[in-house]
C-alpha cells in the first residue's frame, strides 16, 4: 500500500472492532462501505484494511475529554447511517465505547446518553456538558 488517507488508521480501527468477533452483520458491511465513502477512503485502500484489518492496533483513548470526542463523531457517523438502526445501532455503538475506553458499566449509559443527545443536533461542546458527570 503506497499512500494512505487521512483517515487510514482510524478506520482500520473502526473495521477491527466490527469484525474481530466474526459475527458482522450485512448492515455492519454496509455500514463500513458507507463510513469509507464518507472518509474518503480510496477503494483499493479500503480493500487493503479489510483485508489486514487485524494488523491495526486498538489503543483507548487516554482522557475521558478525547474518548466523549471519539464517542461524538461515532455516534454522528451511526445516526447519519440509515442502514444501521434501532437496537443494531447501540449494540454497534457499545462495542465502540468499549473499545475508545469507557469502563463497560458505563457503556450502556454513554451510548444511551450519546444516541440521545446527538438526535438533537448539538454540537460537540453541549454534548460533552451533557455527559461530562459520567465516571470514567
Amino acid at each position: 500500500m503506497e499512500s494512505k488517507s487521512k483517515y487510514h488508521y482510524q478506520f482500520g480501527a473502526v473495521v477491527k472492532i466490527t469484525l474481530r468477533d466474526g459475527d458482522v452483520s450485512q448492515e455492519e458491511k454496509t455500514f463500513l462501505n458507507h463510513l469509507a465513502k464518507k472518509l474518503e477512503i480510496p477503494s483499493d485502500e479500503y480493500d487493503y484494511i479489510m483485508e489486514n484489518y487485524l494488523s491495526f492496533p486498538l489503543e483507548p483513548t487516554n482522557t475521558h475529554n478525547e474518548r466523549l470526542e471519539s464517542m461524538y463523531t461515532l455516534t454522528q457517523l451511526i445516526s447519519d447511517d440509515a442502514t444501521i438502526t434501532g437496537n443494531k445501532q447501540t449494540l454497534w455503538l457499545e462495542r465502540m465505547a468499549k473499545a475508545v475506553g469507557f469502563t463497560p458499566s458505563n457503556v450502556k449509559y454513554i451510548v444511551a446518553k450519546s444516541l440521545d443527545v446527538i438526535e438533537g443536533s448539538i454540537d460537540l461542546e453541549t454534548y460533552k456538558n451533557e455527559i461530562k458527570n459520567i465516571n470514567q
